[in-house]
């Protein structure tokens, strides 16, 4: 070969190496415009804050109320059944009757201050009351209440996102979902210091005086929308009964639930796998717990920034594909250190299934992200009430290994579930006009 067509190969290897920098660096700096044009989204910092002390509110309290009953109240084993299913039902319940009241009736800003006002109320009586059915009652009228706080913002969220005329709805309600995570990471640590050195009454009232601050926030900065002007704006209220019972939807929310449950079961197993099957130690299980959150923090950004090129219900087939991958491969892994670079697929399909499944559910009901949004958190609350019985159950009879063969199992029944959905968001549209009364 000559040298000058050496120095020419090398030249036009040198430029495109120099275009391909430029792409790259372009790239980057359009996904940090994307992610700082967020910020001019009317109330978009207060709903960050309002969401991550939510987040850090919910994860003071949610894992340690089985160690509450048990300890502090004296519940045996089946009243602690009981409490956390009643619990969940009354999520469920009151959190779809204020999703549906929001969209149609009551502002959405006043249904989010009464939620946490129930939560204020629900953890300073849990401080002072210590009798069961008294706790009973408190749990199913404040918390159950409570628990539509969490729908409500993201739905506020996604109004004020549709408000702005911004088209970044996806990588909106991902960054907040992000935020609520963040709190996950750091809310359990900082719970578990205050139960060492302040006891129950210490963590509840923290808990409490959090909902306060969320109170305040949403009081003083958040505007209340026109639900009269909205409602005559709006089309007719959807059919719900007639709504869930379409095969898309039924299938959509069957594999959500499904993926939910296996998500719990995983939960609740994996630290029993690690030290009792794999006979790690309870630090391995801390590593593998933080590294998963760790991951799926910056993972929330990025599918944000895929939901804007491609379909949300082909990410989400791919993300239960990881699930999928991910509850196999624990299975059959015989070390405990093998499993945490399999925390990366659990993070994808987290990030890209709890991630996405939020502004999904907003575009099968686009006229009422309230109720839409109940519909994906209820998902959850099912998940968790069921995940654990299952996750249970299955360990007693076959092992703990066995319970992570029956999570891929369900991860694919609900892939194929998923499959169902092939029709476009117009669609979708289309069959939320079909069944409106």
């Amino acid at each position: 070969m000559r040298r000058s067509d050496l120095v020419c190969r090398l030249q036009k290897n040198s430029y495109r190496c120099n275009q391909a920098l430029k792409r790259e660096g372009g790239s980057l700096l359009h996904k940090l415009k994307q992610i700082w044009a967020l910020f001019s989204i009317p109330n978009y910092t207060i709903l960050i804050i309002s969401t991550l002390l939510l987040g850090i509110c919910i994860s003071f309290t949610y894992p340690f109320l089985s160690l509450f009953g048990v300890d502090e109240v004296g519940m045996s084993p089946s009243y602690l059944g009981y409490f956390m299913t009643v619990t969940a039902a009354s999520s469920v319940l009151i959190s779809t009757v204020l999703g549906r009241l929001s969209d149609r009736y009551w502002g959405r800003k006043w249904v989010i201050i009464l939620s946490v006002s129930a939560a204020i109320i629900g953890y300073i009586l849990f401080i002072y009351v210590r009798n069961y059915y008294v706790l009973l009652a408190v749990s199913f009228l404040c918390l159950g209440t409570a628990s539509s706080a969490f729908p409500q913002m993201f739905a506020y969220a996604r109004e004020e996102v549709n408000r702005s005329g911004s088209k970044q709805a996806d990588m909106a309600i991902n960054t907040l979902r992000m935020f609520f995570s963040l709190a996950w990471v750091i809310g359990p640590a900082i719970a578990a210091i205050l139960l060492a050195s302040a006891g129950f009454q210490g963590l509840f009232l923290s808990a409490a005086v959090t909902y306060g601050i969320v109170f305040l926030f949403v009081l003083i900065f958040l505007k209340n929308s026109n639900r009269q002007e909205t409602a005559q704006k709006n089309e007719a209220p959807v059919n719900l009964r007639k709504f869930l019972l379409k095969p898309r939807i039924a299938g959509v929310l069957g594999s959500f639930i499904l993926l939910s449950v296996a998500s719990t079961m995983s939960l609740v197993n994996l630290p029993l796998y690690v030290t009792r099957t794999l006979h790690g130690s309870q630090s391995d299980v801390g590593v593998l717990f933080s590294v998963a959150a760790a991951v799926e923090i910056p993972l929330l950004i990025g599918v944000g920034i895929l939901a804007a090129k491609y379909r949300k219900s082909k990410l989400i087939k791919i993300g239960a594909v990881f699930a999928i991958a991910y509850y196999a491969l624990v299975a059959v892994t015989p070390i405990v250190w093998a499993i945490v670079p399999m925390q990366f697929l659990s993070a994808v399909a987290v990030s890209i299934v709890m991630g996405l499944g939020i502004s999904y559910f907003q575009d099968l009901l686009p006229q009422e992200p309230g109720t839409a949004t109940t519909l994906y958190s209820n998902t959850s609350v099912i998940g968790n009430m069921l995940g654990g019985i299952i996750a249970g159950s299955v360990a007693e009879w076959f092992g703990f290994r066995i319970v992570f063969i029956v999570c891929a199992v369900m991860a694919a029944i609900a892939f194929l579930l998923l499959l169902t959905d092939r029709e476009s968001s117009v669609q979708a549209i289309e069959e939320h006009n079909s069944v409106s009364t």
